[in-house]
C-alpha cells in the first residue's frame, strides 16, 4: 500500500472507532486526563515558568476530547490561552480568549475565537509553553495523524523557524485511551513533527526522544517516564 493511501486507510479507520466511544467515556476521560496533565505536566512546568503559562489549545469539536476542562483550569490558574481560528487558503491564525463567551461557531460550525479577541501573532509563538494538538489516533513514539490539511505542521513549522527548535515549548494532544496506537503504527513523513507526550485518563505517555526536554523543563524524570 502506498503511503498516501495508508495515511487515508488509518484515517478512515480511527474516525470510525473514535465516533463509537460513548459520549459519557469521553466526557470522563477528558476530565481525567486534564486532571493528570495539571498535576504531572502543567503545575511543575508553570513553577518553572513563574507562574503562568501560554497555553495554546484547539476547541473540541463534535466527538473529539473534551478539551474545555483544561482550557477552564488554565484561566482558573492564571494562564494565557490561546485558541485557534481558521482563516482564508487554509491559514491559522492565533487569538487570545479570556472565557467561553469569547469563542461564536466558526468554519464548519467549530467554536472559535470571536472577532473582537487579541491575535497572537507569529512572532510571538516562541513565547508559547504549550502546545495542545488535535489528531485522529496517536503511537506510542510520538506519532500522530490529524485530517490531512497540514494546519498544525505549519504552525509547529513556523514556531521552530523563529525559536530555532522545539526545545521550549511542550507539543502534547489531549488522547482517547482507544486512540492509541502501538509504537510506529503511525505513516509519518519528514515534515511530520512528532509529540513529546500524550496526556490520557490514565498516565502521561512521555516520548522516549523527548527525555533530555522534558527533564530540561522539568516534566516526567527518567525514572517512571519509560
Amino acid at each position: 500500500m502506498e503511503f498516501m493511501d495508508a495515511k487515508k486507510e488509518l484515517r478512515q479507520r480511527m474516525l470510525k472507532v473514535r465516533a463509537q466511544i460513548p459520549e459519557g467515556s469521553r466526557l470522563e476521560q477528558s476530565l481525567a486526563a486534564g486532571r493528570i496533565a495539571e498535576r504531572e505536566v502543567l503545575s511543575p512546568l508553570r513553577a518553572r515558568r513563574g507562574g503562568k503559562l501560554n497555553l495554546f489549545c484547539y476547541v473540541a469539536f463534535r466527538d473529539e476530547p473534551d478539551t474545555w476542562p483544561l482550557l477552564a483550569n488554565g484561566l482558573a490558574q492564571g494562564d494565557r490561552l490561546l485558541t485557534p481560528r481558521i482563516g482564508p487558503e487554509r491559514s491559522l491564525s492565533l487569538h487570545e480568549i479570556s472565557g467561553m463567551e469569547d469563542l461564536v461557531p466558526g468554519t464548519w460550525g467549530i467554536r472559535e475565537p470571536a472577532g473582537h479577541t487579541a491575535v497572537w501573532p507569529p512572532e510571538r509563538y516562541p513565547e508559547i509553553d504549550v502546545i495542545v494538538v488535535p489528531g485522529l489516533a496517536f503511537d506510542r513514539n510520538g506519532g500522530r495523524i490529524g485530517f490531512g490539511a497540514g494546519y498544525y505542521d505549519r504552525l509547529i513549522d513556523e514556531l521552530s523557524r523563529l525559536s530555532g527548535g522545539t526545545d521550549q515549548v511542550v507539543l502534547a494532544a489531549l488522547v482517547l485511551q482507544e486512540l492509541i496506537l502501538p509504537e510506529g503504527a503511525i505513516p509519518m513523513e519528514p515534515h511530520d513533527f512528532r509529540l513529546d507526550l500524550l496526556l490520557t485518563a490514565k498516565e502521561t505517555i512521555y516520548m522516549k526522544e523527548s527525555s533530555d526536554k522534558l527533564d530540561n523543563l522539568g516534566i516526567g524524570s527518567r525514572n517512571d517516564a519509560f
